[in-house]
């Protein structure tokens, strides 16, 4: 891309963000995502959901969801920039067994996104956190997961 087309991309963005976005920018991902009581409210919806739908929520069965959603608050704070220290055990120790597919995994990227939506977390705060959580894919999928479904 040339430097005017650069130029022009900041241009709209600041235009499509508004005046709020310079003030956001200078905050960490944690108080962007709503500090202590926004991520804990994150966590909370994301596991209630995924819980329920019946076609990502087997994983869930007969698990402690109240210890669960309390260790992803811990950890989206960690990640965030946030006061935390997340204190549970590895991802790939987590998720060992449970036979997740990638369709599963996108599938709860997906509904973490339209949470973070309906939340007013912006584009740019969606798009930090969802990279700090990528990496963890590769121990979350089961490489011959799909083959079982």
């Amino acid at each position: 891309m040339t430097t005017v087309k650069y130029a022009l991309l900041a241009l709209w963005l600041a235009c499509a963000l508004g005046a709020g976005a310079s003030r956001a920018a200078g905050a960490s991902l944690y108080e962007r995502l709503g500090g202590e009581s926004g991520v804990g409210a994150i966590a909370d919806s994301l596991i209630d959901r995924v819980a329920a739908d019946p076609k990502l929520g087997a994983s869930f069965k007969d698990a402690k969801l109240d210890r669960i959603k309390r260790l992803l608050a811990e950890q989206i704070c960690d990640l965030a920039g946030g006061p935390c220290h997340y204190s549970g055990d590895s991802m790939r120790q987590v998720h060992a067994g449970h036979h997740i597919t990638q369709a599963d995994f996108y599938g709860m990227v997906a509904t973490l996104r339209a949470i973070l939506k309906e939340r007013g977390v912006g584009v740019s705060a969606t798009n930090e956190l969802l990279r700090l959580l990528a990496p963890m894919k590769r121990d979350v999928v089961e490489p011959s997961a799909g083959a079982r479904r």
